[in-house]
C-alpha cells in the first residue's frame, strides 16, 4: 500500500507541476499596407484611363498627358496597362482585334504623327508616384510631306464636319499587382 501511495503522490505533484508552469508564447506578425491610388489632373480615377487629344496638325507643340500611379503603401508594385480601344479620327482599333503590342506599335507607326503610350516605371516603389503617360509629336516636316498633308488636310477637313469631337481618343485600362517577397 505504501508503494501505491508514493506513486500516487508522485503522479499527482507531477501533475500539478504541468498544470501551473506557465507557457508564455507571443507570435509578432507584420502585415504591410497596400494603398495604390490612380489620378488624373489630381482627380482621383479607378483603373480605366481615358485620353481625348482635342486637336492635331502639322507641326503642332509636342501634346503630353498622363495619369498618376501613387503608392501610398508599404510594398511595391508591379505597374500594366493594356489599351481597350484606340480612336485616330474615324480610324477605330480595339483590344479584340489586337494585342496589346500591335495597338503600341499602330499608334507609333501608321500615321505621320507619332503616338506614343509608356510607363515612366514598370514598378511603383512604396512612397512614389510613376505615370502612364501618351506623347503626340508631329513636327512640322515628318519626312513625308505627302503624308503630313494628306492628314493635316484630313484633320482640319475632320474637325470642320465634327467641331465637338476629339482627334484622338486612347482608353486604357492600368493595373497594380503587389510584388512578391521574396
Amino acid at each position: 500500500f505504501l508503494i501505491f501511495a508514493i506513486l500516487l503522490l508522485s503522479v499527482n505533484a507531477y501533475a500539478w507541476f504541468i498544470y501551473v508552469t506557465r507557457v508564455d508564447s507571443s507570435i509578432t506578425a507584420k502585415v504591410r499596407s497596400w494603398n495604390v491610388m490612380f489620378q488624373i489632373h489630381d482627380n482621383d480615377i479607378a483603373n480605366e484611363v481615358t485620353f481625348n487629344v482635342g486637336e492635331i496638325y502639322p507641326g503642332m507643340p509636342n501634346y503630353n498627358d498622363f495619369a498618376s500611379i501613387i503608392n501610398t503603401g508599404e510594398s511595391s508594385g508591379e505597374v500594366y496597362f493594356t489599351i481597350k480601344s484606340v480612336r485616330v479620327f474615324n480610324d477605330v482599333y480595339t483590344e479584340n482585334g489586337y494585342t496589346n503590342e500591335e495597338l503600341i506599335n499602330i499608334l507609333a507607326n501608321n500615321y505621320p504623327f507619332k503616338i506614343d503610350v509608356s510607363l515612366t516605371n514598370e514598378v511603383v516603389a512604396p512612397g512614389h508616384t510613376e505615370k502612364f503617360n501618351i506623347d503626340i509629336v508631329w513636327p512640322y516636316e515628318s519626312g513625308n510631306d505627302e503624308l503630313d498633308t494628306y492628314w493635316g488636310n484630313f484633320a482640319y477637313n475632320y474637325l470642320q464636319a465634327n467641331p465637338q469631337a476629339s482627334c484622338i481618343t486612347i482608353e486604357a485600362e492600368v493595373r497594380v499587382n503587389q510584388e512578391s517577397i521574396d
